[in-house]
């Protein structure tokens, strides 16, 4: 088709026709304006795969980190989009090359952004979490390719296998175990045979032992590769193995929570409950709330299934009285109606002898529609008028009012900032909704009256018309 005369050209039209030392000179001097063009020119002509490549990718990544960096050679976090440029770039080469089922060779390209972006995490402000993010997405589509092993040929999983050991040994990781492990992960996935499971058994061994001893990380790392080997012997060996070496782990939480689902699904309760309850010994010990609490939980529910009643009223008022309220109706099913109440004002006088109860006090008192109780405890914290006003109007109305007012004051008393003032109006105005109308005027002009000489605070109250 003729172009139309006097039309305006495309880029890609003026380029074609020009000829091809003509178009070398334009990416000659483009190139020459700017270091980052330069190696993305560069890296488009290299030659596929091979270190050459490979150091092509790393001089972009490079070039873009050094043109958004300051003289010292650092990049802050306004300017880090801009830094990870070229990285995004080499990644997407990555992509293709998977796409091309090029499976080393993308591996090969998501461990050099990898590598760098690490290495770029010394001398950059990554609050944002992007270099980061780029860190996971290289992971990520590592990830993706060893999961299609079954396309890959032997030759090439024996030589991603290498790549990913190899890989992990590097001291960047160092200060950075998640990453580390999950090369080491997928490596595992890729040790099919008895003599790569060797391999990655006595690295796995060489890098726990390197771990400095007793301490949090150390722990972390060890657990976290004995589930990799947890995984390769489910895979690979008969189920006694598996059962031995999960009963010799339970001193890691994963795998305690292993078996204690595997005694579920096959109906063994008690054993639950012995595992649920060495497992609260051992956390508790090590000073571990968060784990010694889900043990528990495991172990009411076998109560639930074994028909322990006694046991799981006991335990299911300990959780709740720890701030687990999901766990109270469940309990309260467990009684006769008549019987129910003494068992929840225990509940309420033992909360109560804190000096600030925990709000699980407060949601029983809903639950209970024990309003007189929840009253005396919001005189106690006028603040939390806002929060129960509901539940209190109807039977309470002069209260609820008259908590709002000392509410509204006290917080009148401690703005000094446009935000603050607002708030107070913000919480006037909610008064006005419960049915406090007048009691809304009255504080609206006592606090105008309080406060000639804060224009502002003045401002926002007068916005309100009352």
């Amino acid at each position: 088709m003729k172009q139309p005369t006097g039309s305006k050209k495309s880029l890609k039209q003026l380029l074609e026709a020009e000829d091809k030392e003509s178009l070398i000179n334009i990416l000659l001097s483009l190139a020459a304006d700017s270091d980052v063009v330069e190696q993305r020119v560069k890296l488009h002509v290299s030659k596929v795969g091979g270190t050459d490549e490979l150091e092509e990718c790393r001089k972009l990544i490079r070039s873009t980190i050094d043109a958004h960096a300051d003289h010292h050679g650092f990049v802050n976090w306004r300017s880090v989009g801009g830094a990870v440029g070229g990285a995004k770039m080499v990644a997407e080469k990555a992509c293709e090359a998977t796409d091309d089922a090029e499976w080393v060779r993308a591996v090969e390209i998501n461990l050099c952004v990898l590598e760098e972006m690490i290495d770029f995490l010394q001398e950059v402000d990554d609050s944002s979490g992007t270099v980061g993010c780029i860190i996971e997405q290289s992971l990520e589509s590592i990830d993706e390719i060893i999961l299609q092993s079954d396309r890959i040929s032997q030759e090439d999983r024996d030589i991603l296998f290498q790549l990913l050991l190899d890989e992990s040994k590097q001291s960047r990781y160092d200060e950075w175990s998640d990453w580390q492990l999950a090369l080491l992960e997928a490596a595992s996935r890729l040790a099919v045979t008895v003599d790569l499971r060797r391999i990655w058994e006595h690295h796995a061994s060489t890098m726990v032992s390197e771990q400095t001893k007793d301490t949090w990380g150390s722990n972390y790392f060890a657990e976290r590769v004995a589930v990799m080997r947890y995984h390769l012997i489910q895979s690979y060996e008969e189920d006694d193995k598996v059962h031995d070496y999960l009963k010799n782990h339970l001193h890691f939480s994963n795998f305690r929570e292993l078996a204690i689902q595997d005694a579920f699904q096959n109906g063994r309760n008690d054993e639950v409950i012995r595992l649920a309850e060495e497992g609260e010994v051992q956390d508790h010990a090590k000073g571990l709330p968060g784990l010694v609490k889900q043990w528990k939980k495991h172990r009411y529910e076998a109560y639930c299934h074994s028909g322990h009643l006694e046991m799981q009223r006991k335990l299911g008022i300990e959780l709740v009285m720890d701030s687990e309220f999901s766990y109270y109706q469940s309990v309260k099913e467990t009684y006769p109606p008549v019987e129910w109440k003494a068992v929840y004002q225990d509940m309420l006088q033992n909360l109560e002898k804190d000096k600030w109860p925990k709000d699980v006090y407060t949601r029983i008192l809903v639950e209970e529609q024990e309003y007189s109780q929840l009253l005396v405890y919001v005189k106690k914290q006028p603040s939390r008028i806002e929060q129960f006003h509901s539940h209190l109007y109807q039977q309470f109305p002069m209260e609820v009012k008259e908590l709002f007012f000392i509410h509204i004051e006290a917080e009148a008393d401690g703005s000094t900032t446009r935000k603050h003032y607002e708030n107070v109006c913000r919480i006037i105005r909610r008064l006005q909704q419960v049915g406090g109308k007048e009691e809304a005027l009255q504080i609206t002009r006592l606090l105008l009256a309080k406060y000639p000489k804060k224009p502002a605070f003045r401002d926002e109250l007068m916005k309100l018309n009352y």
